[in-house]
């Protein structure tokens, strides 16, 4: 008899995901089918449900790209995990195969589904989207490094590689901005600026080490940057929310000839244009975007986990929800809303 899991499938556009059941599939060529334990979700998928994803609509179709499980099962030419073995699975490429699965099969209909997808029960994935992890590592916390911890660290640490002292400014104080802080923190950097119009974040953000905090709906934002840091302005800048003023102020904000802004929110509209001065880049002013915190797996993730269970690395704080797949739409309306920091489904919870 076919085995059968539950899948959060995104069938319309702007409207929530229905919960169905699909065929466990089993693995094929550079594949690995994995038990899921546990899923983040990202503003990412809010632009899918939308159909404003880089790649444009293709619904139906299953969703989830940060998540944690043990592999059941592995297809022929895997070499990096073993059945049992505990992952991390995420859309940021690491080594091993690279194959896109068979769409799935449903009244009629085909399911697509893309290297990684983690809405669902069991996951067939492309090796190159599995990470082998410590037993010990928690799978919800677990879960996280796949993206958020994954490019707000690696943002500060990879792309910016800020160091003791150097001021910082991080604007949109979700599941990456408080990684970005997070990380900012733990390399003592000085001041360190957290901006949202949420103060319950900006709270949030205290706690993980930022040194001050400005609620963007109360105050003018390129003002106060000038008067806690200097009028030379930053040594960096980072942008979470993909919006054209707030990238356009950061860029004002950082200083002249050695400042650099590093963008990581997704442009809201797509194909958004922004308008700076491109002098100050003749003097050393940067400005870039990060893919994933430019993380390589392989290496970055077991660190990551390693900082976690050595106590430097602050993840369970960062969970604010806790909800079942069955409530995956909720999870949304939290997203939705700003009323939470990061949402993670446990596939073991009923």
């Amino acid at each position: 008899m076919k085995r059968m899991m539950k899948a959060a499938v995104l069938w319309d556009l702007n409207q929530p995901l229905k919960i169905i059941e699909l065929p466990v599939k089993k693995p094929g060529k550079g594949q690995v089918l994995v038990k899921m334990a546990a899923s983040g979700i990202c503003h990412t998928q809010l632009l899918e449900i939308q159909g404003k994803n880089a790649s444009g609509p293709m619904n139906p179709n299953m969703l989830g790209h940060e998540g944690s499980g043990i592999v059941e099962e592995i297809g022929e030419e895997i070499t990096k995990v073993s059945p049992g073995e505990h992952v991390i699975l995420s859309w940021i490429k690491g080594t091993g195969a690279n194959v896109l699965p068979e769409k799935y099969d449903y009244n009629g209909f085909k399911i697509n589904a893309g290297f990684v997808t983690t809405f669902n029960e069991y996951a067939l994935v492309s090796e190159n989207r599995v990470t082998p992890i410590h037993k010990e590592m928690p799978f919800k916390e677990a879960a996280l490094i796949g993206c958020s911890v994954a490019t707000g660290a690696g943002a500060v640490i990879n792309n910016a590689k800020v160091k003791c002292g150097q001021s910082v400014v991080v604007v949109g104080i979700g599941g990456v901005g408080i990684n970005m802080v997070h990380a900012a923190a733990l390399n003592y950097a000085n001041p360190l600026i957290a901006v949202d119009i949420n103060e319950d974040k900006l709270e949030i953000a205290k706690k993980f080490g930022a040194t001050h905090v400005l609620n963007s709906s109360k105050c003018d934002i390129e003002t106060e940057l000038k008067k806690i840091a200097s009028e030379s302005g930053l040594d960096y800048a980072f942008d979470t929310t993909g919006r054209k003023e707030v990238m356009e102020m950061i860029y004002r904000s950082v200083k002249k000839a050695s400042g650099k802004v590093v963008l990581c929110g997704v442009p809201n509209p797509l194909g958004l244009k922004i308008e700076i001065d491109p002098f100050p880049l003749y003097y050393g002013r940067k400005i870039v975007g990060t893919g994933g915190g430019e993380t390589n797996p392989d290496v970055d993730f077991p660190k990551l986990c390693s900082m976690f269970l050595n106590g430097q690395l602050k993840l369970s704080e960062m969970i604010s929800h806790t909800i079942t797949l069955d409530e995956i739409n909720k999870g949304f309306d939290y997203l939705k809303n700003g009323q939470c920091l990061k949402v993670v489904i446990d596939f073991t919870k009923r």
